[in-house]
């Protein structure tokens, strides 16, 4: 097979966060292997995902959320009450997406803002509702907003 061999800059997220290319660069993050568009202004560019990255989690108590958890499903193995706490330094227009899928019970499954951020105004957003789901999206400001 004959070819053209291209390289991109490539780099860790925390590495690619932190770079901001000429417009039209691809960078490629070698932890999540995701491609950034740049744009020659946003510190990180932009996430090209062509699906969603999906992470089960069955622990309960407290839970971090990574930047590249963009659904989370909760299915723990006993329920209890579960506190996700989102990322601290997220980029504009980040997204993540919770979905409560525990077996029996009613247990809240909090979604929790970082020190200094807030939720619609509020410190946590709460599920506990079998099946319910809540989907939240950085603006900027501090603040995470909820779509659902």
């Amino acid at each position: 097979m004959s070819h053209t061999q291209v390289q991109w800059a490539r780099g860790s997220t925390s590495q690619v966060g932190a770079y901001t290319g000429p417009a039209g660069e691809l960078v490629l993050n070698t932890d999540d292997w995701s491609l950034q568009a740049q744009d020659g202004v946003t510190a990180g560019g932009w996430v090209i995902r062509p699906r969603l990255s999906v992470r089960t989690v069955t622990g309960t108590g407290a839970q971090t959320v990574a930047i590249t958890d963009d659904l989370i499903a909760w299915v723990p193995g006993t329920p209890a009450a579960t506190t996700f706490t989102l990322p601290s330094s997220p980029r504009v227009g980040q997204q993540h997406s919770f979905k409560y899928l525990a077996a029996s019970g009613s247990f809240a499954l909090t979604i929790a803002a970082p020190a200094g951020q807030t939720v619609d105004g509020a410190s946590t957003a709460t599920l506990n509702t079998l099946y319910a789901a809540l989907h939240v999206v950085y603006i900027g400001g501090n603040q995470w907003s909820v779509l659902s």
